[in-house]
């Protein structure tokens, strides 16, 4: 079934944010937009339904009906995904949710604090099953889901490329949760509750950082007319929710100015006091002011 061997291969996440890798900015503005909303379905092994917004709408929600149903929905400032899918009868053909988001956040008087960030996903699966059963079909249908979390420092990677891999950079934090549950055929009907999350924890170098983070999730239902089902509701309505907390006195901003509450940077915000050079430039400039203190000495030695 190929929609199996997509799950086996590969997780949903790099299925759906692998496209064409972007060569990463090299120099960053702290206060350019940079978000992103990124709802996106797939029917069975089809052709991939996406609905990325960049600097735009803070929510967006897609949806389609030409087999079965299934919609996300993707909200930044709640920092939320909402996703459905449902099919029945002869339309079995297993369907893929996948939301995702992208912020970038500065962060000021947080020098040796912690950035803790977690994202959970929550809901239900409800099958009636009892179908008649196809010789040559697949009939171990499953539902897969996972959560992910990516920090990296602002600039380096994109909402198309933030998955380690598939990109040349090294988050600061990545964190990762999938499962993957087998859907009883046999039984007339069955519920499952089904849940999985991750956190973890960014320690802010100095007073004035920026960075960008992501989140994404996948509900993949793996089935196929013949296989056993007869219809599911698959309801990821409760959502997957983003949280975030920083220490007392910590100030946090986003490029948006709404991104889990958090206003945008202020207009004559000058970034940190001293911005550091790199060292080959510092470098430079002692040569250049070691061959002028030079020439002066022998100016004044010949005068």
């Amino acid at each position: 079934m190929e929609l199996r061997k997509h799950i086996i291969k590969a997780s949903g996440a790099v299925l759906l944010t692998a496209c064409a890798i972007q060569p990463a900015m090299s120099i960053v503005m702290v206060d350019d937009l940079s978000y992103f909303v990124r709802p996106a379905l797939r029917v069975s092994a089809g052709e991939l339904i996406d609905g990325i917004t960049e600097n735009g709408a803070t929510e967006v929600k897609l949806s389609q009906g030409v087999a079965g149903y299934s919609e996300s929905t993707v909200n930044l400032s709640e920092g939320t995904v909402k996703m459905y899918s449902s099919e029945f009868g002869t339309t079995l053909d297993g369907l893929q949710t996948f939301g995702s988001f992208g912020e970038r956040v500065t962060i000021k008087n947080g020098a040796g604090s912690n950035w803790d960030v977690g994202f959970d996903i929550e809901g239900f699966l409800d099958v009636f099953a009892g179908a008649p059963l196809i010789p040559g079909v697949d009939s171990s249908p499953g539902i897969f889901y996972d959560v992910g979390i990516a920090v990296y420092p602002a600039g380096e990677v994109s909402w198309n490329n933030f998955v380690p891999g598939f990109n040349d950079s090294s988050p600061i934090l990545y964190e990762y949760s999938s499962a993957f549950d087998p859907i009883d055929a046999d039984a007339e009907s069955s519920f499952y509750d089904l849940f999985t999350s991750v956190s973890g924890s960014v320690e802010i170098a100095s007073d004035y950082e920026v960075y960008d983070i992501f989140a994404y999730t996948n509900m993949i239902v793996s089935t196929e007319y013949g296989d056993g089902l007869e219809s599911y509701d698959a309801n990821f309505l409760n959502t997957a929710s983003f949280n975030m907390s920083f220490a007392n006195g910590v100030e946090a901003y986003s490029s948006s100015g709404e991104f889990m509450g958090l206003a945008k940077l202020p207009a004559d915000d000058e970034g940190p006091n001293q911005i550091p050079e790199p060292e080959s430039l510092l470098l430079f400039g002692s040569g250049i002011a070691l061959l002028f203190t030079r020439r002066k000495l022998k100016h004044q030695l010949s005068a």
